[in-house]
């Protein structure tokens, strides 16, 4: 009786401690935990309920869609004169990988993930997918308005320097091919599905017959974009 009264009480703890933590990052408690603990659940840690494997998956599907909304509605209002082309390489500026896994370092999130084995092997994005499935469960959790809020005010105007993005150019595939046609240098891009990890595509830059570019992502256009990324930085210190 008293082992099953300690455990209790360790557990309720935990969970009193997860709350606080949310509540930290999210600026409000929540109301559904539940939503929570399945965010930030990877699929190797996945749990049966009711014959269902249930993992971060589908809020991380849900979370993509909403978070594509709500930084949508937030440029909209914030540049009113801007044409429909510098909106969505905005939101493209924070919605790519890199810039997902970098805020969800920000937020410490990723102490909440719960994974199981060697998950990190090649390329990994479980702390970009544990950052659009936190968005998810706060869609699911708080509604629309309470969602746009928190990514205002906890996301973009705590972590992103609008005047810097406006600047940064991440296009590095078309900035490969500009420096190539300007010098005359034919570049090819081999692009394939990763057979080793799951969603997962990889490409190679082919400059004068050697690979000078690697990149892996969850579409052939980010494998390709992080890819020319890397063969930029090869290219800046060979010529």
């Amino acid at each position: 009786m008293l082992r099953k009264f300690l455990a209790l009480k360790i557990l309720f703890r935990k969970e009193k401690d997860f709350l606080k933590s949310l509540r930290e990052i999210l600026g409000f408690y929540p109301r559904n935990l539940y939503f929570y603990k399945i965010a930030f659940t990877h699929r190797s840690a996945s749990f049966i309920i009711n014959n269902r494997r249930v993992n971060n998956e589908r809020l991380e599907f849900l979370g993509d869609s909403i978070l594509d909304a709500v930084i949508s509605d937030f440029l909209y209002l914030k540049y009113p004169d801007s044409k429909e082309g510098f909106l969505t390489e905005m939101r493209s500026k924070i919605v790519n990988g890199e810039k997902l896994k970098e805020l969800a370092r920000l937020t410490k999130l990723n102490k909440f993930i719960v994974q199981k084995g060697n998950t990190q092997k090649g390329f990994t994005k479980i702390h970009e997918d544990a950052f659009e499935a936190l968005i998810g469960a706060v869609y699911l959790d708080q509604g629309y308005y309470k969602t746009y809020k928190f990514v205002k005010t906890k996301i973009l105007e705590e972590f992103i320097d609008f005047e810097d993005l406006e600047d940064l150019n991440i296009n590095y595939k078309s900035q490969l091919i500009e420096w190539a046609q300007k010098n005359k240098k034919p570049v090819s891009f081999k692009s394939k599905t990763d057979p080793d990890a799951t969603k997962c595509f990889s490409s190679e830059v082919v400059f004068d017959n050697q690979t000078i570019g690697i990149g892996r992502g969850s579409s052939k256009k980010e494998a390709e974009q992080n890819a020319a990324k890397e063969a930029i930085g090869y290219l800046l210190h060979s010529f």
